[in-house]
């Protein structure tokens, strides 16, 4: 029981420095959100190598976590960390059994914080990535130009003529 509680208070540990990572990835992404809304190109590289590190960085931490929780026994699956907590009181661990309950759920926040903040900036991507495929379109040889969206809402060739802007 006493290597329970143990990897327990280790698992404190190891859910702090992941939430603080979280913290520190969720930050990364809304640094790319404005740059992805800007022009500086730059700026964008440098977030990206930034969310990498911090990418890679909460990947092992959360490595950690599951070998921690394998060896306390307890399994992979979406439900094994609340049988873990709620495991505690039956010990008589009310204090680290709160503490492990905040932690943890305050975790899950944060990650789907970040998943839905990622999502957003890969709209956003994309987004400037079609704008950026149609300007090109039409530096190139205009058919870009032609395609426009009916009332459904479904792209549709325009029956314009259009002019090359520029031939390289």
């Amino acid at each position: 029981m006493t290597d329970r509680i143990e990897g327990c208070q280790q698992l404190v540990q190891i859910l702090d420095e992941q939430i603080s990572a979280a913290v520190s990835l969720l930050d990364v992404l809304i640094k790319e959100k404005q740059a992805l809304t800007g022009t500086n190109v730059q700026a964008l590289n440098e977030i990206d190598t930034r969310k990498r590190a911090e990418l890679s960085h909460n990947e092992q931490l959360e490595q950690r976590r599951r070998r921690l929780c394998q060896t306390l026994g307890v399994g992979l699956d979406r439900g094994a960390m609340d049988y873990l907590i709620n495991d505690l009181a039956a010990m008589g661990q009310q204090r680290l059994q709160a503490t492990l309950r905040t932690l943890w759920y305050r975790l899950r926040d944060l990650i789907a914080q970040c998943r839905d903040a990622n999502e957003v900036n890969g709209l956003i991507a994309q987004f400037k990535q079609r704008q950026l495929l149609q300007l090109l379109g039409l530096l190139r040889d205009g058919g870009a130009a032609g395609v426009t969206y009916s009332s459904s809402g479904i792209a549709a060739q325009a029956a314009t003529h259009s002019h090359t802007l520029a031939q390289v």
